[in-house]
């Protein structure tokens, strides 16, 4: 949480400054604003993807907020652009080390040398119970906000190709620890598969999505895997990622064993 506080200061403090710099008159609608914005990304879902274009309706929507653009124009529009890059820089801020169930011993690895340098993330690896089982956790650039997290920042992952480079990582553990599985790391395709986009374990749902590994060219799934997630407010992530091949005799697509596991150890 420390980090989404810390980034809230920051921006606030930048915008007053930048405000006060050499104007002789301060715009206290573009201090209003900033605060409502910076406020809204602690509960708004999808953060400032939601934001920015809200703040694009309101400042067009009265005569008298589109004279004050006409007034502060260049002004507002440097001041956005700085907060926007202010936000991602946050991004890079660290997160805490990811942290396993007892029963799955050591980690094997301790980063990801595929994983993206933005944002900030840290990846622990088991081999256990005949699956690699890895957890993540990542800043959420968009939103400190606790709701829609795991699913918003998911989806952008896909979007931008990030899940599949985590992914390499597991599919060499598994061609590295199980002798009938083969796949080139660098030749894979995820294909998502149809859920209800949550599970109940234990007393709580909690956001999941499927996956299935496929060769490149090919159709046949060679593997599954599944995405649980574990939203923190302030704009940290933990993702549970459990990838196992099809010759393995577990049929429990949600992984019940596992995931009850890792939530009994946090």
């Amino acid at each position: 949480m420390f980090g989404g506080i810390l980034a809230s200061v920051v921006l606030l403090a930048a915008t007053f400054g930048m405000l006060k710099f050499k104007s002789e008159y301060f715009d206290k609608s573009m201090m209003y604003g900033a605060i409502g914005c910076v406020l809204l990304l602690w509960i708004i879902p999808w953060g400032m993807f939601v934001i920015i274009p809200v703040v694009i309706v309101l400042s067009v929507a009265s005569p008298a907020a589109r004279e004050e653009w006409r007034k502060y124009k260049n002004r507002r529009i440097a001041i956005s652009i700085v907060l926007i890059l202010l936000l991602n820089s946050f991004a890079f801020y660290p997160v805490s080390e990811p942290e396993g169930a007892e029963e799955w011993g050591n980690p094997i690895a301790t980063e990801n040398p595929h994983a993206a340098v933005w944002p900030a993330s840290e990846q622990y690896t088991w081999f256990y119970d005949g699956s690699v089982i890895g957890i993540v956790n990542a800043r959420t650039p968009h939103t400190f906000c606790v709701w829609s997290q795991d699913s918003s920042s998911l989806s952008l992952g896909v979007m931008l190709g990030m899940h599949d480079q985590r992914m390499r990582q597991s599919i060499e553990v598994m061609n590295s620890y199980i002798p009938t599985f083969s796949i080139d790391s660098e030749a894979f395709s995820l294909e998502q598969v149809e859920t209800e986009g949550t599970h109940q374990y234990g007393d709580e749902e909690y956001f999941v999505a499927r996956f299935n590994v496929k060769r490149d060219g090919f159709e046949t799934t060679l593997a599954t895997v599944l995405i649980v997630g574990f939203p923190n407010v302030g704009g940290e992530l933990s993702l549970l990622s459990i990838t196992r091949p099809l010759t393995s005799s577990q049929d429990d697509v949600f992984e019940e064993k596992i995931v009850l596991q890792y939530i009994d150890s946090r």
